[in-house]
């Protein structure tokens, strides 16, 4: 059962409902049932939000196929009831609370799923070769890594939020593509360059100026002559 046909069976019997409160009972039974069949399918639309996002985790590979088995059977269970009559409150709120419970759980899950396959993206980064970018790669390197970390971490996760990650990532892994691994001696002199105030030629060894010459940072480094 897809979750399309579960949240149109929802609709169909909410419109059957409706026809049947209409024609066959009084104003008051019928604005009972209009009610609580608002209510039930308020909680259908986030159910079928959960249903599509777990889905879309599936396509990205971080999560499995959602079992819905559990939705088809409250919702037979409902329409079995619906066949001879307009469903009491009882009814109602217990198809409301399967529906809730059905969606906090696959909130939960996706929710664990995201983590942990958006924390293993960000890791499988080279994310070291980012201090060897020119200054407006590295600037934009570092926007994106922040803006990746704090997807990983978003609580309210939505469709949205995993378009926004997977295009930013890709962003974020080309500009690193083909880059070479820079050695712990260049990231110590890259950090030390990048202090502030700046170090002077003083402090720069020819070693120094060789190493980021060998790595063809020379040509993102400015000098400037301060004081008289």
């Amino acid at each position: 059962m897809t979750n399309v046909s579960v949240y149109d069976k929802a609709v169909q019997l909410q419109n059957r409902a409706r026809q049947i409160a209409a024609g066959a009972v009084g104003e008051k039974e019928a604005a009972r049932v209009l009610s609580r069949s608002r209510e039930l399918r308020a909680g259908l639309a986030e159910l079928r939000t959960q249903v599509e996002l777990s889905h879309a985790l599936a396509a990205l590979g971080a999560a499995h196929q959602p079992d819905l088995s559990g939705i088809d059977a409250a919702r037979s269970a409902f329409e079995r009831k619906a066949l001879n009559g307009l469903p009491s409150d009882t009814v109602f709120n217990t198809a409301r609370k399967k529906v809730q419970e059905a969606a906090s759980k696959l909130k939960a899950e996706s929710s664990a799923a995201w983590a942990a396959w958006a924390t293993a993206q960000v890791a499988a980064l080279p994310l070291a070769r980012i201090p060897i970018l020119s200054r407006g790669e590295r600037e934009a390197a570092r926007t994106r890594e922040k803006d990746l970390r704090q997807a990983v971490a978003t609580k309210n996760l939505s469709k949205a939020d995993l378009t926004l990650f997977t295009g930013m990532y890709a962003l974020l892994a080309e500009s690193l593509h083909n880059r070479s691994e820079p050695p712990g001696e260049l990231l110590d002199l890259l950090g030390v360059l990048e202090r502030r105030p700046s170090p002077t030629l003083r402090d720069i060894t020819d070693s120094d100026i060789a190493l980021l010459r060998r790595f063809e940072m020379d040509i993102h480094i400015t000098l400037q002559r301060s004081g008289a």
